[in-house]
């Protein structure tokens, strides 16, 4: 059961943590109680005799903490391109990809924006697998494994990945690509949590080089040659001010 709660905690759900909404989905029945779109639907099964009211509590408290990772993880994995389009055979001319191949290697349209977040993101949740392997070290290392360990170990996880979640929602659900990310970054970090904040700030950090080489591809189709060496001065100033 302890092995299992660990699983659920990075997103595998199994024979005493079932994924409510999915299953019932697959059995083409409705959900016991109403469960909105994403919304946590991770349950421990009903007929648990073995587990007190007051540690199915605890241990369904922690349960939406899985299912935050999972999700977050399914966007990352779907934004970053991880098929190595750019790769060439050795000795060979290098040849940039073609949309239809990036089209096919992530699922839809490209988007430099998204793949320079979700690698942020890839870390803050490197981070949890982290804090969760630690929990699990220190239950094994325990002769009686408490629940409040694994509270103790990730509460402050509960502050980080529900505003993510959230986040990618919204970027799923609008489509939103390109400068509009950066400005639903500005408008995140705008909150009361500063975890949260030095994230979504390092996100903005990550994309603004992308903007000043795209800005500098613009103009270098718009203006002559001339105008494009005298802009180019300051930007690599920012460059290498936003690379300190």
């Amino acid at each position: 059961m302890l092995h299992e709660l660990l699983l659920s905690l990075v997103g595998y759900t199994g024979d005493f943590v079932i994924d409510e909404r999915e299953q019932c989905e697959a059995l083409g029945i409705k959900t016991p109680t109403p469960i909105p779109p994403n919304t946590p639907s991770f349950r421990l099964v009903s007929d648990l005799s073995f587990i007190q009211s007051s540690e199915r509590s605890v241990i369904e408290g922690l349960l939406p903490l899985g299912y935050y990772y999972r999700e977050i993880d399914r966007f990352a994995t779907a934004s970053r391109n991880l098929s190595s389009i750019w790769s060439k055979p050795r000795g060979a001319p290098f040849q940039p990809p073609s949309p239809e191949s990036l089209n096919k290697s992530i699922g839809g349209k490209p988007s430099t924006y998204r793949r320079a977040i979700s690698n942020g993101i890839v870390e803050i949740l490197s981070v949890y697998r982290s804090s969760v392997l630690q929990v699990e070290h220190n239950l094994l290392s325990h002769p009686d494994p408490i629940l409040a360990k694994v509270t103790q170990g990730l509460n402050k996880f509960f502050m980080l990945l529900p505003p993510l979640h959230d986040l990618v929602v919204e970027i799923e659900h609008d489509d939103i690509r390109g400068g509009q990310l950066l400005n639903l970054l500005y408008k995140r970090c705008h909150c009361g949590v500063p975890e949260l904040q030095v994230c979504l700030q390092r996100y903005q950090i990550r994309l603004f080089p992308i903007s000043m080489h795209i800005l500098y591809f613009i103009i270098n189709l718009l203006y002559p040659l001339s105008i494009v060496q005298k802009e180019l001065k300051w930007l690599k100033i920012l460059d290498t001010h936003t690379a300190v």
